[in-house]
């Protein structure tokens, strides 16, 4: 099922390998192998990269050829390898294609605990082949499958929170078992469907409509394995799993692993998995569960690929969630054709499409929260335009809850924000972190007034709260308009940056928010 990445060291192919970066997680299991061979990730992320697929236990072999000479984009790679599920790179080539690794990477790889072995370096009598087959040898061996809830089990509680699912459970399982899953409630109906491979052509759905057996049995049918278990759940009732495996027969141990994991998975994250509605639609979007966003979207009749636009809206509380919640449809329903509003946390997501006005959708946000008679219940709300797709929605929901504690630190005095706001605090965030040095580069800009009170907080106010805006910020400190404009160009002089102006007053924005957040 799978073997451990220090035990992998042992082979005779990497026995003089050196592990450079993320020694911590030598003791992570491999369950499968790539090649990378196209190592940008831009154009892996716009043309390659498969969604709605997590790569738990893989590691990769790659030699960074397309970007040998780019120390920047080997770091962005080892960040999006990581952000997917992979659990390390076997590094060829190193003195040949690139010359030598830099200490950045490998911190960036350390900082993950993102493990890179290095194969010797200077060597050009390296193959590929002699640790593709020595390393798949071992995964491929027949191990007891004692341990399969256990083993998936493990992966899944290494995957990031939104991705703790019933769907990505069983696409672990589904790669372990080399496994086409499926899941259905009482009346048929599918509720997740794996394929093994995933480019399979097979209509697996299909064949189990076509093949009736009886429960907890296996039958061979053609070069098909075929077992069946109803399984009932608390939430769910009665659900019916069927795993088809090709050419070969699975054990019955598989069978009775795969059962009690699917239990398992359902207590732990399928509370109402089998539940048709526009709650049980945004939670499969959030959650990453291809199979049952698209089924649940035709049995509600939303159009999901057509989702363009999201709000956030975070409450206070949830005392008038309904009313709020019915007030923000009315609003929205007259603008647009797909609407779905659905409460999760204390958090209100509003997802929108097909548009059918040619005012500005910008607008339409400011003007609910003028006219909203539940200002005070409403404590922000976060604008995002242009979703590509559902994965944009996953992906952005995400960023905006990552950061969302810090923004009350960085903008004091605000309630409407930008999507572009929530990613530079974010960034803000990420240089913070980054360490001392980069801290005190960025601080350096504010040096002629950090230790000015009276002007740190005027231009913090200014950018930050007023966006510029003189009258606004002199509302926000009480203070006249002539004042603000007075201490703003008195700033501008100090620094020698004209703030008022983009060109300058970015550097000073983010300068001003990296000085909010430390000293908060």
């Amino acid at each position: 099922m799978g073997i451990k990445l220090k035990d992998l060291l042992q082979l005779p192919s990497l026995r003089e390998a050196e592990v450079i970066a993320g020694h911590n997680s030598l003791t992570s299991t491999v369950t499968s192998l790539s090649f990378l061979e196209v190592s940008d990730m831009d154009f892996f992320d716009h043309k390659i990269a498969m969604e709605n697929e997590y790569y738990a236990g893989e590691l990769v072999i790659t030699s960074l050829f397309s970007i040998r000479n780019d120390a920047k984009k080997q770091c962005d790679t080892i960040r999006y390898l990581h952000s997917i599920g992979e659990i390390g790179m076997i590094l060829y080539y190193v003195g040949i294609v690139i010359p030598k690794l830099s200490q950045e990477v490998i911190k960036v790889a350390d900082e993950l605990d993102f493990v890179i072995i290095q194969m010797p370096k200077n060597n050009v009598s390296l193959r590929y082949n002699e640790a593709i087959v020595e390393i798949m040898s071992e995964i491929l061996k027949q191990k007891s499958a004692d341990n399969i809830v256990n083993e998936v089990l493990e992966k899944a509680s290494l995957l990031p929170e939104h991705l703790r699912s019933v769907e990505m459970t069983l696409k672990i399982l589904s790669d372990i078992l080399r496994t086409n899953i499926i899941l259905t409630n009482a009346d048929g109906e599918v509720i997740n469907q794996i394929k093994w491979p995933r480019n399979s052509t097979m209509d697996v759905a299909r064949f189990v409509q076509q093949n009736q057996i009886e429960d907890g049995l296996q039958q061979q049918i053609d070069e098909f394995s075929f077992y069946y278990k109803e399984i009932y759940h608390k939430d769910n009732g009665v659900l019916n799993l069927y795993l088809i495996r090709e050419h070969n027969l699975l054990t019955q141990l598989e069978c009775e692993q795969a059962v009690e994991l699917v239990r398992v998975s359902l207590n732990l994250w399928g509370k109402k998995h089998g539940e048709v509605s526009e709650y049980a639609l945004l939670q499969a979007i959030l959650n990453d569960e291809s199979e049952k966003m698209y089924r649940l979207a035709k049995s509600l009749a939303v159009d999901v690929k057509g989702i363009n636009m999201m709000w956030l809206l975070q409450l206070s509380d949830l005392q008038q969630e309904k009313e709020i919640k019915e007030e923000l449809m009315e609003h929205v329903a007259k603008y647009y054709q797909t609407c779905v509003v659905q409460v999760v946390d204390n958090q209100l997501v509003v997802l929108l499409g097909n548009y059918r006005h040619n005012d500005s959708e910008i607008e339409l946000s400011n003007e609910f929260m003028n006219s909203t008679q539940y200002q005070e219940q409403i404590e922000s709300i976060v604008l995002c335009p242009r979703m590509r797709n559902t994965t944009d929605v996953r992906n952005t929901y995400q960023l905006v809850n990552e950061v969302a504690s810090q923004v009350p630190t960085v903008f004091k005095a605000r309630k409407n924000f930008s999507i572009s706001e929530m990613r530079q605090v974010a960034y803000g965030i990420k240089l913070v972190q980054s360490g001392e040095e980069q801290v005190e580069g960025w601080l350096a800009l504010l040096e002629p007034i950090i230790d000015n009170q009276e002007y740190m907080t005027t231009l913090c106010c200014f950018l930050l709260d007023s966006s510029a805006d003189f009258q606004r910020c002199s509302e926000l400190l009480f203070i006249h308009k002539n004042t603000v404009k007075y201490r703003i160009k008195k700033i501008s002089e100090l620094l020698g940056y004209d703030v008022t102006h983009f060109s300058g007053s970015y550097e000073c924005y983010m300068a001003c928010m990296i000085y909010c957040l430390i000293t908060n």
